[in-house]
């Protein structure tokens, strides 16, 4: 689920925070720049790891800060094609059920993942698994595991966001890291419905 990628910066560091030490102060700022992004290909940054080089200092006599060249490696959340992991459901609808790990909610179930027979309940807005004796419903805020069926990565300019010519309202634009999950195979979807088998 996570792995570490290597990046290369120049990072500057502000006056204020030269009373830190060094590493103390590059860190904080690569986390600041790099933390909650999504690199195209790489995956989603969560928080640097390890400094592997720092070059000597440059202050700007303009300003005061230091810009410092550095290597250094990040955790970063890209999962990989058969992993399963905890998730919750976020939302629910015809074009399949939204899932979110609390740090990265970009995980879609389209409905040929889903169990079958299966069926989209309109009035409560649930996806509903029609089993021989029940039907099982995966609701939102419900606990479930999910199986990486693929990862998808999109490069998205930053302009992208479109507003709707007769409203004005911003569309949501696209997400530039998209994980594709399988509920399908046994012992997966809400874990409250294997629990209950145990």
């Amino acid at each position: 689920m996570f792995v570490l990628a290597e990046f290369a910066d120049t990072v500057r560091v502000m006056p204020a925070d030269l009373r830190k030490p060094r590493e103390l102060a590059i860190e904080d700022e690569v986390n600041i720049k790099y933390g909650g992004r999504v690199f195209h290909n790489v995956g989603l940054c969560i928080c640097m790891r390890d400094l592997l080089h720092v070059e000597q200092g440059i202050v700007q006599h303009t300003e005061g800060s230091a810009y410092y060249k550095v290597k250094f490696t990040m955790v970063v959340f890209r999962p990989f094609p058969s992993e399963v992991f905890f998730g919750t459901i976020i939302a629910s609808s015809r074009d399949g059920i939204r899932v979110s790990t609390n740090f990265f909610d970009d995980i879609f179930v389209p409905p040929s993942l889903l169990p079958s027979p299966r069926r989209f309940d309109e009035t409560d807005n649930v996806w509903v698994w029609q089993t021989e004796n029940a039907e099982l419903f995966f609701d939102v805020d419900e606990k479930v595991r999910v199986q990486v069926q693929s990862i998808e990565f999109k490069e998205i300019r930053p302009d992208a966001a479109k507003r709707d010519a007769g409203t004005g309202a911003v569309q949501r634009q696209q997400v530039p890291f998209k994980v594709v999950g399988d509920f399908s195979a046994p012992g997966l979807g809400p874990a409250s419905w294997w629990e209950a088998i145990n």
